[in-house]
């Protein structure tokens, strides 16, 4: 997969609930900044994540703008009750998620 591709695996996964489909697209030394949360490892976020699995919803993508080492994507996280906008940074070295930054406002639109 190329790095957009990777990119957006992981988000069909996360908005799909499969948290085990996105652990092969982790480094192990993975940094994650979100809005109300920080993890320095992927199995550190990956636990996060099994604790608290993601509810499945739809997803739209409304802008994929990339770079040789980085892919950005905004796009609407659409649950049953409310829609957020998302826009998350993914920094990829040799096929693997290296850095995730996530910013979304949850109050929905």
């Amino acid at each position: 997969m190329n790095n957009r591709e990777i990119a957006i695996e992981y988000i069909k996964c996360f908005c799909a609930g499969e948290t085990q489909g996105i652990e092969s697209l982790f480094a192990s030394d993975l940094n994650f900044v979100g809005t109300f949360n920080t993890y320095h490892s992927a199995s550190e976020y990956l636990d996060s994540l099994r604790n608290d699995p993601p509810e499945k919803c739809k997803f739209n993508i409304l802008s994929i703008t990339e770079d040789e080492n980085s892919v950005a994507i905004f796009y609407e996280y659409i649950k049953p009750d409310r829609t957020m906008q998302i826009a998350q940074l993914f920094r990829i070295k040799n096929n693997l998620i290296k850095d995730i930054l996530l910013v979304f406002d949850g109050r929905g639109i």
